[in-house]
Parts: C-alpha cells; sequence; structure tokens
C-alpha cells in the first residue's frame, strides 16, 4: 500500500469491490436457487462478510485496520477461489 493512501480509504475501496462481487454473485446464486453448491455458497458468504462489516466504524486503530484489510484480501482470493471451482466444476 503506498504511503500517501490511508488505511481507511483502502478498506472503502476494497468494501465497494466486494459489494460489487457480492452482486454478481447474488445473480448467480438466485438463477441457480435449485442446484447451489457448498462452494457458491461458501463464495457468497466470504463477499458478504468483507462488503458488509464495517469494520472502519468500530476499530480506531490503524494497525488492526491493516490487519484486518489483510484478512479481507485473503476472504476474498478465497471467495473467487470457490468461485472459479463453481464455475469450471460444479455449474
Amino acid at each position: 500500500m503506498p504511503e500517501h493512501v490511508s488505511i481507511r480509504d483502502c478498506l472503502k475501496e476494497l468494501n465497494t469491490k466486494a459489494y460489487y462481487l457480492l452482486v454478481a454473485l447474488s445473480f448467480l446464486y438466485y438463477r441457480r436457487s435449485d442446484a447451489v453448491a457448498t462452494s457458491l455458497k461458501v463464495a457468497v458468504t466470504l463477499t458478504a462478510m468483507v462488503a458488509v462489516a464495517p469494520v472502519q466504524d468500530w476499530v480506531k486503530s490503524d494497525g488492526l485496520l491493516e490487519f484486518i484489510r489483510r484478512f479481507k484480501v485473503a476472504c476474498l482470493i478465497v471467495a473467487l477461489a470457490f468461485t472459479l471451482y463453481w464455475i469450471w466444476a460444479v455449474s
């Protein structure tokens, strides 16, 4: 992360990206409601956690916010992996 960008701005941008991904996954989930696999459920759950949890309102420490940012990025990477698995192996 560049020095001049605040951690709160980074988290806000990450939350926005996760929200857009959540919307896209929700359409997949809704369209495939009869045959929703566990992999898609995990992807939607992880993305929802990242997109919805307003940690900037609860946490004041920049160090803890940086840890949370890294955790959210990891959750999105795992969600992406589960989504790709669902696309190629399950659907």
